[in-house]
Order: C-alpha cells, then sequence, then structure tokens
C-alpha cells in the first residue's frame, strides 16, 4: 500500500504584510499616473516653446516611472515570496522616507509627512518577523 504524501497546510500570508502590499500597489499606481502627466507636461512645454525646465521635468517623469515599475515588481515579487523583492521595497520606502523629508523642509508639509507615514507603515508590514518568515517559508 502506497504512503499518501500529505503536504503542510498553506500559511497564510500575514496580515500586515497584505496591508502594506495594498499600499505598495496605490503607490505604483498613483506613481504611473503621475509619470504619465509629468510626461504631458513636458510635450506641452515644448509645444509652447518653455523650454527651460524641460530636461529637469522628464528626469523626474523618468524616475518616477521607474519607481512604479519597481515597486509593482517589487509586490509581485512579494506575494510570490521572493526576498529580494521584499527588501526591494524596504529599500525604495526608505527613499521615500527621504524625499518626504526633503518635501517638508520645502514647504509642503501635509504631503511630505504624509508620506513618511505611509513609507513607515510599508516597511512595518514588509519588516515584520511574521512576514520575513512567510516571505522566505518558514
Amino acid at each position: 500500500m502506497e504512503k499518501m504524501v500529505q503536504s503542510p497546510p498553506s500559511v497564510r500570508m500575514p496580515g500586515g504584510l497584505k496591508g502594506a502590499l495594498v499600499a505598495v500597489w496605490l503607490q505604483a499606481a498613483v506613481n504611473l499616473v503621475v509619470a504619465i502627466v509629468m510626461f504631458g507636461m513636458n510635450r506641452s512645454d515644448s509645444d509652447h516653446g518653455y523650454t527651460d525646465d524641460r530636461a529637469l521635468l522628464l528626469v523626474a517623469a523618468w524616475a518616477t516611472l521607474v519607481a512604479a515599475v519597481l515597486l509593482a515588481a517589487g509586490a509581485l515579487g512579494t506575494a510570490a515570496r521572493r526576498d529580494w523583492a521584499r527588501r526591494t521595497v524596504i529599500g525604495l520606502e526608505l527613499l521615500s522616507i527621504l524625499s518626504g523629508v526633503v518635501l517638508t523642509l520645502l514647504g509642503g508639509a501635509t504631503q511630505g509627512l504624509l508620506g513618511m507615514v505611509v513609507a513607515a507603515a510599508v516597511i512595518g508590514g514588509f519588516s515584520s518577523t511574521r512576514a520575513i518568515g512567510w516571505v522566505r517559508g518558514r
């Protein structure tokens, strides 16, 4: 008689990580929209002869688009239990906190503080012991 091998019960994704993934997807979507708007502004400025800040706007648009793609890849990779993706999202969120500090110092206190709070919450969700254990399959 052949023995049936039972697989271990599937461990559910921790709730904090689920919430953090939702926030990362929202950040990726917002970054994508902002990048598209920035590319459009750059095009409109070019069409109307305003070229003073064109290069800076273009660099910012590309950086925002890259951030959106990296956030989406990090969310997908983390959901697929890839530790590199979890660490990538944490790194991006640390950069978000840094940019929030700069934004706050430049006068955008509300946006800067909100961005820092969201980034800190995502880092908390991605770096909890349960999240690390889940991603690493423990």
